[in-house]
């Protein structure tokens, strides 16, 4: 059976409650912007992060991981001969096993509706006998542009009912000497902000060879 780490690493963070926005404002989700993919064959010092989609073919990724891994394990090995009587490569072959430090991972990252694949290739991985899987949980702030949209225009088609409408709010007020006044209201006349950010859940597969 393959040793693996089931257990989530969790990130405990403080978010803070969006503010409302006006009735004439929406959201605009932006892209989720991510660096520049390294090479898979530059060494350790560059993570091997494959970034996880909706629409990412499962097989897709599991070619990935595997073309990774194969690599790494390449680069660990070295060039070793033990057909000729050479004793570098023999003491060299005994030093890979003794070393103590972490072995090189491939990543795998997935936001929102993406997070059900990425568990579903961490639970492939974790039934291979070669392979280790690690999962971490965290959030990443993305930015949402907040567009202003035009107010409909009092007598317009469709608002015939507006008259009887006011008569009878008029009509219910009557007699009360404070009305609450409604609080989108009174974010009308506050400057609109342009951007906002919003946390998104992330989920990240560490894969390593045994």
């Amino acid at each position: 059976m393959a040793q693996s780490s089931a257990r989530p690493e969790n990130n405990v963070q403080q978010y803070h409650k969006l503010k409302r926005l006006p009735k004439n404002a929406r959201i605009e989700k932006r892209p989720i912007l991510h660096p520049a993919i390294p090479s898979p064959y530059t060494n350790a010092s560059q993570p091997k992060i494959i970034y996880v989609s909706s629409k990412t073919p499962f097989i897709s990724v599991v070619k990935r991981v595997r073309k990774h891994l194969a690599l790494i394990d390449k680069r660990t090995m070295g060039k070793v001969d033990l057909l000729n009587s050479k004793s570098s490569d023999k003491h060299r072959l005994s030093r890979l096993g003794k070393q103590d430090k972490e072995p090189e991972e491939v990543f795998l990252r997935a936001t929102n509706k993406a997070i059900e694949k990425v568990l579903g290739l961490a639970l492939f991985f974790q039934g291979q006998e070669d392979c280790r899987v690690k999962l971490k949980t965290g959030s990443v702030g993305v930015i949402d542009d907040i567009v202003e949209v035009a107010k409909p225009e009092s007598g317009e088609p469709g608002d015939t009912h507006q008259g009887l409408d006011d008569a009878q709010n008029e009509d219910m007020t009557n007699g009360s000497k404070d009305k609450v006044p409604d609080a989108r209201e009174q974010d009308d006349d506050e400057e609109m902000p342009e951007t906002q950010i919003r946390q998104v859940g992330v989920v990240e597969v560490c894969i390593s060879l045994i």
